[in-house]
């Protein structure tokens, strides 16, 4: 099992497959859908995903070779589920989509709790490749499989896109699986500037009540907001860091040319959770919005998605890049020589060294052989303050001298990032 993320068709020739949709699974006059409306391109038209797949299996469901990569991997015979909720006025988003629904400040408070089911569209991949317009990604513009009977427990549910299904909305960004060992879980983010948890629940006795050979028709879940697309000027803290040569400072994205600040986070990208000693999580965070003043990324205080009111904490970390950034005007570049311009950086991806880096009596407690449950393990033996953390960054600006020269893709760093956050605050 994992999550699935990200565009949903973002490709060029979007007209001419349209219509081929439209003129060969339409099922009203010039394609149109159920509903009666013509479809829309896919991109971003579409609910939280998984996929759930079975190991050593083909495509049609008997059993593969050990030699087959794909199959022994669970890559040709499984089903995408998407999350679906009640749409009515008194389901859990009131009958709001989700994008709208996280620019509410009630709606959206941290702890808010959206249940839902997780739903396997009917589309399952064959083993024939064929064009785009036959693939399962139409299938969110359409009713979820087993909604709409009246009287039943999914009457109501449609799928939970960001938009509905005639308008394109927010992508989503990464995801990073839940660490804790007993969670079927994971975050994600949204471009919106919202993120959350979403969990799959029951998934043991639902793969054992399936039919042998078949998937469960659906799975419980629930979406846990950490942040709405709200503003967190007041939960930031710079600590004295994140000021501009101008008087502005990083309490605010500066994205767009108005001259006016974002109070909100604006393009989450990259996000990773991080698991302490202490069991807290923290989550990181990396924004990709084109900020004049150089990208942000934070660091979360623990995270709590209990309805009590308490809003998260950021921590500032770092700015790299933007087109107002006096570093990125005065050409400055590493190696000496490589920017062409000012212009944009790209804090993305994450990834926790310290349960490979940990030690006990000075030998490496990780092998080469160990399977990544392991480090897993290892690393939520960590406190969060004692974690070696790799940070990617991409510099799109820098493409001249020496990386012109071997004809890279553009220049970056690998960073290494250890916390210091302060310690958390006793219950009186």
């Amino acid at each position: 099992m994992f999550a699935v993320s990200g565009y949903n068709g973002a490709f060029t020739g979007t007209s001419a497959v349209l219509q081929a949709r439209k003129d060969k699974y339409g099922v009203g006059v010039n394609g149109t859908r159920p509903d009666g409306n013509p479809y829309i391109w896919t991109e971003n038209v579409v609910p939280y995903r998984i996929y759930v797949g079975a190991k050593g299996l083909l495509e049609d469901g008997s059993p593969a070779p050990a030699s087959d990569f794909l199959a022994r991997n669970g890559l040709k015979y499984g089903k995408i589920y998407g999350f679906a909720i009640d749409m009515s006025e008194t389901g859990p988003s009131t009958g709001l989509w989700r994008d709208d629904f996280h620019r509410d400040p009630v709606l959206a408070r941290n702890g808010a709790n959206v249940t839902g089911k997780w739903i396997a569209q009917d589309w399952q991949w064959d083993g024939v490749v064929r064009n785009f317009q036959n693939d399962g990604s139409w299938e969110f513009q359409l009713p979820p499989p087993g909604t709409g009977v009246a009287g039943t427990e999914l009457e109501n549910h449609q799928w939970w896109n960001s938009a509905g299904v005639d308008a394109a909305g927010c992508k989503t960004e990464h995801v990073s699986p839940d660490p804790r060992a007993g969670n079927t879980a994971f975050i994600q983010g949204s471009t919106c500037g919202y993120f959350g948890h979403l969990y799959i629940n029951g998934v043991s006795e639902a793969l054992a009540a399936a039919a042998p050979g078949t998937f469960p028709a659906t799975f419980d879940g629930e979406w846990l907001v950490y942040q709405g697309e709200l503003d967190i000027t007041s939960q930031i803290n710079l600590g004295g860091k994140g000021q501009h040569a101008d008087g502005k400072n990083a309490l605010l994205n500066w994205d767009d040319a108005s001259g006016n600040g974002k109070v909100t986070f604006e393009d989450i990208d990259g996000l990773e959770l991080f698991v302490s000693d202490d069991g807290s999580l923290h989550a990181m965070i990396q924004e990709d919005s084109g900020n004049d003043y150089g990208e942000r990324m934070f660091i979360t205080g623990p995270l709590e998605h209990l309805d009590d009111g308490n809003n998260i904490q950021y921590y500032l970390v770092a700015l790299s890049g933007g087109n107002r950034n006096t570093r990125m005007v005065e050409g400055v570049g590493i190696p000496a020589g490589t920017s062409s311009r000012a212009d944009s950086h790209e804090f993305s991806g994450l990834f926790d060294l310290s349960g490979l880096l940990r030690k006990e009596n000075s030998t490496f407690v990780m092998s080469a052989t160990d399977e990544g449950s392991v480090k897993r393990a290892q690393d939520a033996l960590v406190n969060i303050n004692d974690k070696q953390i790799l940070v990617g960054l991409q510099s799109g600006n820098m493409h001249c001298g020496i990386i012109e020269a071997f004809q890279a893709d553009r220049g970056g760093q690998w960073l290494m990032y250890q916390p210091k956050l302060p310690p958390p605050v006793s219950a009186a």
